[in-house]
């Protein structure tokens, strides 16, 4: 019953209706009043009427006739009374229209109930109107937006009040906009996302399957010596192996850029997932000879999932051995304060220019002024979507007074 009355509207009718019945009661009232009034006033007139005749018959009767006017009768006088009367015909089941004085105050007592009851009824019904007329004027709002919606108006906002049942729907069909909004939204950008990836597919595929049908070709219809054919099917192997590459990280770029992987992110020691990224990546810095070092002020127990972040900074610091002059150094240092906890990759060799920066982490993107023609842009795209599924952001900064620098950080909230 408390839930029932904090609706505004239903306030507001009941109000109305208890200030009509409140009304009704008091014309009631009134009502009877001024017929007992008559009534009284009838009963006056019919007995001085009797009285008047009986006296001027009996004058010696009316100290005894007039006392009798003003006290209630015994029983038994009322009973020889109505013997008397039923004699001359007069009962109860005599119609009233016979009474000429009460015939007249029950007719006007009638006609006064038909009234009040008429008006009472009116406002009722007008009441009822005007209420389920509010309803059913939501009702249709509702109806249609909800068609507008379907037919693609998806920014669509009800207005309403701020209480009750009615304003309680109202934001709740106002949020289910918002949320097919974003369903409507993702989908969209989820079709934008698989266009956008086979076109990138077929793109990066386009290359190496050319090559190797050239190849195959070559090896088909012309006489090759045994060294050629070496040649020719080693380079098909580079291609096979470079596409294996792409696919793989392709996949693993598509799996996290539409959420289709769950992370397994526990605390753990972020040393030991960098000091392991180090580990894996010790060939390749052999091989260019570059040194890779780690700096931290201690141990680090930070909430990841080890596996896909040692992905992400792989990417990272490979970029950095394979973009550093023979001799150099790739610097990792691990901060770690209050507010965030900071990866930052430095190397040496050759920095980025400015109108890069922007796009460097863009899916396929290849800097103006790269030096690796088999590059193909994937690497660092990956490892910014790895960043951010944990809560994270890389960016890029590049001088020739400090380096190349790639700085990752995870804010604590």
């Amino acid at each position: 019953m408390k839930g029932y009355f904090n609706n505004p509207e239903i306030k507001k009718s009941s109000a109305v209706l208890f200030i009509i019945m409140a009304v009704f009661l008091i014309c009631n009232y009134i009502v009877i009043k001024v017929n007992n009034e008559n009534l009284r006033r009838d009963y006056i007139r019919v007995l001085g009427g009797i009285t008047a005749r009986v006296i001027e018959k009996s004058p010696q009767l009316e100290g005894e006739i007039v006392p009798l006017m003003t006290r209630e009768l015994t029983r038994e006088e009322e009973l020889k009374g109505r013997e008397i009367l039923r004699q001359y015909g007069l009962s109860e089941g005599l119609g009233v229209s016979l009474f000429p004085y009460i015939k007249d105050s029950f007719r006007n007592s009638i006609f006064n109930i038909l009234f009040l009851g008429i008006v009472l009824t009116g406002l009722l019904f007008l009441l009822n109107y005007l209420q389920y007329g509010y309803f059913y004027d939501n009702m249709r709002n509702f109806s249609s937006a909800a068609k507008r919606i379907v037919e693609g108006d998806y920014n669509l906002k009800l207005s309403g009040k701020k209480e009750g049942d009615l304003s309680k729907l109202t934001q709740s069909f106002n949020s289910m906009g918002e949320v097919i909004r974003a369903h409507i939204y993702a989908l969209r950008k989820e079709k934008e996302f698989l266009v956008g990836l086979l076109s990138d597919i077929s793109h990066q595929l386009k290359t190496p399957l050319s090559t190797m049908i050239l190849y195959n070709d070559i090896m088909l219809t012309r006489e090759l010596t045994k060294e050629q054919r070496e040649t020719f099917l080693k380079n098909n192997q580079d291609q096979l192996n470079r596409m294996k590459w792409l696919i793989q990280n392709l996949l693993k770029l598509a799996k996290i850029d539409a959420n289709a992987i769950e992370l397994e992110i526990e605390k753990q020691s972020l040393n030991e997932t960098i000091e392991e990224v180090i580990e894996t990546l010790e060939s390749k810095a052999l091989e260019k000879k570059v040194k890779v070092d780690f700096i931290s002020k201690g141990d680090v127990n930070f909430s990841h999932d080890r596996l896909w972040l040692q992905e992400a900074l792989i990417n990272v610091v490979k970029n950095g051995i394979e973009h550093s002059n023979e001799g150099g150094s790739v610097v990792i240092d691990l901060e770690d304060n209050p507010v965030y906890t900071r990866i930052t990759v430095k190397n040496t060799g050759d920095i980025i220019p400015e109108e890069d920066l922007a796009n460097i982490f863009k899916r396929f993107y290849k800097g103006r002024n790269s030096k690796k023609s088999d590059s193909i842009g994937i690497g660092l795209s990956l490892a910014k979507s790895i960043i951010e599924r944990h809560g994270g952001y890389i960016e890029a900064r590049s001088d020739r007074k400090e380096g190349t620098r790639f700085v990752i950080t995870f804010l604590k909230y």
